[in-house]
């Protein structure tokens, strides 16, 4: 009987523990990656602001094995929105300086990116990508969110080095 309520003592005490160590960890975090591309701000914007152009160059998108998947193209970008079976992306806000999305992955929490062009040398738009991310107090959230960026990041690279390529080929 002792053993038994050492053992559950123990397994509380370290319970507490360990979730006061991951409440010092952030509850919010942010991937980004940066490109230059070389084309217009206005070249840039149509192409990101318009959902049908995605599948050429957005990997998450066009992936094989994604079933059911439909694109619904709002004028004004504003409201369309991209619907799978294993995720949807709604644009919450489009201008030609930023677009702000939320994704509502299947069986997960929605996340919000964001892209936002940033002025360079004429000719030349910096776009920068953003991923963030809400966790709960969960220890097991905050330890995955750890991991994030080592997962997503080079992905996001790859998706920006293919949209670099469409948009400075189709320019």
């Amino acid at each position: 009987m002792k053993f038994l309520r050492f053992f559950i003592i123990s397994v509380l005490v370290l319970f507490a523990i360990t979730t006061f160590l991951f409440s010092l960890f952030p509850s919010r975090i942010s991937i980004s990656r940066i490109i230059e591309i070389s084309a217009t701000r206005e070249k840039l914007s149509t192409v990101i602001n318009n959902l049908k152009t995605w599948p050429y160059w957005n990997k998450w998108v066009s992936d094989s094995t994604l079933t059911n998947r439909s694109i619904t193209a709002v004028a004004g970008a504003v409201g369309s929105h991209i619907d799978c079976d294993q995720f949807n992306i709604n644009i919450l806000q489009a201008s030609m300086d930023s677009l702000s999305l939320v994704w509502y992955k299947k069986g997960g929490r929605p996340f919000t990116g964001k892209f936002i062009l940033i002025d360079s040398p004429p000719g030349q738009v910096d776009l920068q990508w953003m991923l963030e991310f809400h966790f709960r107090w969960y220890p097991w959230e905050k330890l995955a969110a750890m991991f994030y960026d080592r997962q997503l990041g080079p992905e996001m690279e790859t998706i920006l080095a293919a949209l670099k390529s469409y948009v400075e080929k189709n320019t």
